[in-house]
Protein backbone atom coordinates (compact mmCIF):
# COMPACT_ATOMS: atom_id res chain seq x y z
CA UNK A 1 0.00 0.00 0.00
CA UNK A 2 1.45 3.63 -1.01
CA UNK A 3 1.40 5.69 2.37
CA UNK A 4 3.25 8.84 3.11
CA UNK A 5 6.18 9.39 5.33
CA UNK A 6 3.63 12.53 7.52
CA UNK A 7 0.38 13.81 7.15
CA UNK A 8 2.36 17.12 6.96
CA UNK A 9 1.06 19.47 3.88
CA UNK A 10 3.63 22.20 2.29
CA UNK A 11 6.49 22.75 0.21
CA UNK A 12 10.20 21.70 2.25
CA UNK A 13 11.81 24.90 2.44
CA UNK A 14 14.25 23.74 5.17
CA UNK A 15 14.91 20.31 7.24
CA UNK A 16 12.12 21.15 9.38
CA UNK A 17 9.47 19.56 7.18
CA UNK A 18 10.97 15.88 5.96
CA UNK A 19 8.84 14.25 3.68
CA UNK A 20 10.50 10.77 4.16
CA UNK A 21 13.47 8.94 1.84
CA UNK A 22 12.66 8.05 -1.73
CA UNK A 23 15.04 4.77 -1.83
CA UNK A 24 12.07 2.15 -1.23
CA UNK A 25 9.66 4.19 -3.39
CA UNK A 26 11.17 5.68 -5.88
CA UNK A 27 10.02 3.39 -8.79
CA UNK A 28 6.49 4.57 -7.83
CA UNK A 29 6.86 8.23 -9.06
CA UNK A 30 6.16 9.18 -12.63
CA UNK A 31 7.62 11.42 -14.39
CA UNK A 32 5.92 15.14 -14.73
CA UNK A 33 8.24 17.92 -16.63
CA UNK A 34 11.52 19.08 -17.25
CA UNK A 35 12.36 22.74 -16.06
CA UNK A 36 15.11 25.33 -16.67
CA UNK A 37 15.81 26.86 -13.21
CA UNK A 38 18.33 29.93 -11.62
CA UNK A 39 20.56 32.08 -13.84
CA UNK A 40 22.50 29.39 -15.38
CA UNK A 41 19.27 27.56 -16.77
CA UNK A 42 19.72 24.25 -15.33
CA UNK A 43 17.39 21.13 -15.73
CA UNK A 44 15.51 19.72 -13.31
CA UNK A 45 13.73 16.58 -13.45
CA UNK A 46 10.17 16.96 -11.36
CA UNK A 47 8.27 13.13 -10.79
CA UNK A 48 4.85 12.83 -8.94
CA UNK A 49 2.97 9.99 -6.64
CA UNK A 50 -0.11 9.60 -5.51
CA UNK A 51 -0.55 7.53 -2.51
CA UNK A 52 -3.10 5.29 -1.29
CA UNK A 53 -4.02 7.30 2.32
CA UNK A 54 -5.16 10.59 -0.26
CA UNK A 55 -1.89 12.29 -1.25
CA UNK A 56 0.06 13.81 -3.81
CA UNK A 57 3.73 14.38 -3.44
CA UNK A 58 6.09 16.39 -5.88
CA UNK A 59 9.62 15.25 -6.38
CA UNK A 60 13.12 16.63 -7.79
CA UNK A 61 16.31 15.43 -9.50
CA UNK A 62 18.72 17.32 -10.36
CA UNK A 63 22.07 16.79 -12.56
CA UNK A 64 20.96 13.14 -11.90
CA UNK A 65 20.83 13.35 -8.02
CA UNK A 66 19.10 11.31 -5.58
CA UNK A 67 15.57 11.74 -5.92
CA UNK A 68 13.82 14.11 -3.18
CA UNK A 69 10.21 15.21 -2.09
CA UNK A 70 9.76 19.12 -2.15
CA UNK A 71 6.23 18.98 -2.12
CA UNK A 72 3.03 17.24 -0.06
CA UNK A 73 -0.39 18.02 0.14
CA UNK A 74 -3.85 16.14 0.46
CA UNK A 75 -5.80 15.57 -2.93
CA UNK A 76 -8.26 18.34 -3.52
CA UNK A 77 -9.82 17.48 -7.12
CA UNK A 78 -11.21 14.37 -8.50
CA UNK A 79 -8.89 15.44 -11.62
CA UNK A 80 -5.31 13.92 -11.22
CA UNK A 81 -4.23 16.90 -13.74
CA UNK A 82 -5.65 19.85 -11.52
CA UNK A 83 -4.38 18.05 -8.29
CA UNK A 84 -0.54 18.10 -10.08
CA UNK A 85 -1.68 21.97 -10.80
CA UNK A 86 -2.42 22.54 -7.56
CA UNK A 87 1.11 21.44 -5.94
CA UNK A 88 3.52 22.67 -8.85
CA UNK A 89 1.40 26.13 -8.23
CA UNK A 90 2.46 25.61 -4.60
CA UNK A 91 5.98 25.13 -5.34
CA UNK A 92 6.44 27.83 -7.49
CA UNK A 93 4.76 30.22 -5.64
CA UNK A 94 6.81 28.63 -2.28
CA UNK A 95 10.24 29.01 -4.05
CA UNK A 96 9.92 32.64 -6.77
CA UNK A 97 11.45 35.14 -4.22
CA UNK A 98 14.57 32.97 -4.15
CA UNK A 99 14.74 30.96 -7.49
CA UNK A 100 12.58 32.95 -9.69
CA UNK A 101 10.28 31.52 -11.85
CA UNK A 102 10.91 28.48 -14.16
CA UNK A 103 10.44 27.63 -17.67
CA UNK A 104 9.07 24.38 -19.21
CA UNK A 105 11.30 22.13 -21.27
CA UNK A 106 8.67 19.42 -21.73
CA UNK A 107 6.17 17.47 -20.06
CA UNK A 108 3.84 14.33 -19.92
CA UNK A 109 1.16 16.56 -18.05
CA UNK A 110 1.24 19.95 -19.09
CA UNK A 111 1.50 21.76 -22.77
CA UNK A 112 3.57 25.23 -23.00
CA UNK A 113 0.56 27.02 -22.61
CA UNK A 114 -1.16 25.48 -19.50
CA UNK A 115 2.34 25.82 -18.21
CA UNK A 116 2.24 29.54 -19.17
CA UNK A 117 -1.07 30.03 -17.29
CA UNK A 118 0.09 28.02 -14.31
CA UNK A 119 3.09 31.04 -13.80
CA UNK A 120 0.99 34.02 -15.36
CA UNK A 121 -2.20 32.79 -12.52
CA UNK A 122 0.74 33.50 -9.79
CA UNK A 123 2.46 36.31 -11.61
CA UNK A 124 -1.40 38.86 -11.84
CA UNK A 125 -1.73 39.23 -8.11
CA UNK A 126 1.54 39.98 -7.36
CA UNK A 127 1.91 42.52 -10.41
CA UNK A 128 -1.09 44.37 -8.32
CA UNK A 129 0.32 43.97 -4.92
CA UNK A 130 4.04 45.27 -6.62
CA UNK A 131 2.11 48.54 -8.00
CA UNK A 132 0.37 49.41 -4.53
CA UNK A 133 3.81 48.72 -2.47
CA UNK A 134 5.56 51.30 -4.88
CA UNK A 135 2.86 54.08 -3.88
CA UNK A 136 4.43 53.70 -0.01
CA UNK A 137 7.62 54.27 -0.01
CA UNK A 138 8.92 54.53 2.99
CA UNK A 139 12.25 56.12 4.99
CA UNK A 140 13.47 52.72 5.35
CA UNK A 141 12.78 52.35 0.78
CA UNK A 142 14.95 55.10 0.15
CA UNK A 143 17.78 54.55 2.34
CA UNK A 144 18.35 50.99 0.84
CA UNK A 145 17.61 52.81 -2.18
CA UNK A 146 20.02 55.50 -1.25
CA UNK A 147 22.59 52.61 -0.44
CA UNK A 148 22.01 50.86 -3.95
CA UNK A 149 20.87 47.75 -2.01
CA UNK A 150 17.89 47.58 -4.50
CA UNK A 151 14.53 47.00 -2.68
CA UNK A 152 12.32 45.78 -4.71
CA UNK A 153 8.59 44.56 -3.85
CA UNK A 154 7.91 40.67 -3.11
CA UNK A 155 4.17 40.73 -4.25
CA UNK A 156 3.24 38.63 -0.88
CA UNK A 157 1.43 41.74 0.30
CA UNK A 158 2.05 45.42 -0.09
CA UNK A 159 3.99 45.65 2.87
CA UNK A 160 6.78 43.12 1.78
CA UNK A 161 10.08 43.93 -0.07
CA UNK A 162 13.40 42.34 -0.46
CA UNK A 163 16.47 43.89 -0.68
CA UNK A 164 20.39 43.30 -1.24
CA UNK A 165 22.03 41.58 1.67
CA UNK A 166 24.34 43.85 2.45
CA UNK A 167 27.22 41.23 3.74
CA UNK A 168 27.78 40.62 -0.01
CA UNK A 169 26.16 37.49 0.06
CA UNK A 170 23.71 35.75 -2.59
CA UNK A 171 20.83 36.44 -0.06
CA UNK A 172 18.70 38.96 0.70
CA UNK A 173 16.78 41.06 3.55
CA UNK A 174 13.15 40.71 3.88
CA UNK A 175 11.57 43.96 4.69
CA UNK A 176 8.28 45.33 6.09
CA UNK A 177 7.19 48.70 5.55
CA UNK A 178 4.49 48.62 7.70
CA UNK A 179 6.98 49.22 10.78
CA UNK A 180 10.11 49.77 8.69
CA UNK A 181 12.08 46.46 9.64
CA UNK A 182 14.27 44.43 8.19
CA UNK A 183 15.56 40.76 8.99
CA UNK A 184 18.36 38.50 7.41
CA UNK A 185 17.33 34.88 8.32
CA UNK A 186 21.29 33.94 7.12
CA UNK A 187 22.55 36.48 8.70
CA UNK A 188 20.78 36.14 11.55
CA UNK A 189 20.61 40.17 11.83
CA UNK A 190 17.74 42.30 11.93
CA UNK A 191 16.34 45.89 13.02
CA UNK A 192 15.05 49.09 11.78
CA UNK A 193 17.14 51.93 9.68
CA UNK A 194 19.18 53.16 12.65
CA UNK A 195 20.35 49.02 13.02
CA UNK A 196 21.43 48.80 9.18
CA UNK A 197 23.16 51.82 9.14
CA UNK A 198 25.53 50.85 11.75
CA UNK A 199 25.81 47.39 9.94
CA UNK A 200 26.98 49.57 6.89
CA UNK A 201 29.26 51.78 8.59
CA UNK A 202 30.69 48.44 10.47
CA UNK A 203 30.93 46.76 7.01
CA UNK A 204 32.69 49.84 5.64
CA UNK A 205 35.19 49.99 8.28
CA UNK A 206 36.14 46.28 8.02
CA UNK A 207 36.98 47.00 3.95
CA UNK A 208 38.76 50.43 4.47
CA UNK A 209 41.20 48.58 7.05
CA UNK A 210 41.53 45.83 4.20
CA UNK A 211 42.26 48.60 1.34
CA UNK A 212 44.25 50.44 4.09
CA UNK A 213 46.80 47.43 4.43
CA UNK A 214 46.79 46.66 0.50
CA UNK A 215 47.94 50.54 0.10
CA UNK A 216 50.55 50.11 2.87
CA UNK A 217 51.70 47.29 1.26
CA UNK A 218 52.28 49.07 -2.17
CA UNK A 219 53.67 52.41 -0.95
CA UNK A 220 56.43 49.91 0.63
CA UNK A 221 57.36 48.85 -2.94
CA UNK A 222 57.62 52.97 -3.24
CA UNK A 223 54.50 54.11 -4.92
CA UNK A 224 50.30 53.08 -4.74
CA UNK A 225 50.85 50.68 -7.47
CA UNK A 226 47.11 50.25 -8.61
CA UNK A 227 44.51 52.34 -9.82
CA UNK A 228 41.93 50.66 -7.94
CA UNK A 229 43.50 51.69 -4.65
CA UNK A 230 44.58 54.98 -5.68
CA UNK A 231 40.84 56.13 -7.14
CA UNK A 232 39.89 54.68 -3.54
CA UNK A 233 42.16 56.58 -1.37
CA UNK A 234 40.72 59.65 -3.17
CA UNK A 235 37.30 58.79 -2.92
CA UNK A 236 37.62 58.22 1.13
CA UNK A 237 40.26 60.89 2.18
Amino acid sequence: MKTVFTTKEGVKMNSQLDFGNTANIKDEFHFLMTTYETIFEEEFDYFYRITDDGYIQLAYSYNNSKLSIKAQYKLKFQNKKENIISIVSNLIEANYLHDGYPTLKDSVIFTQLEFDKIISDIKAPKTILKEKAKQKITPLITFLEEQQLHPIPTGCNENSWTAKCPSGGNHFLQVVTTNDQWGCGYCKRKGGKEELEKWLQGRKSIKDQKRLTTMMKELEKGSIQTKKTLKWWLNRY
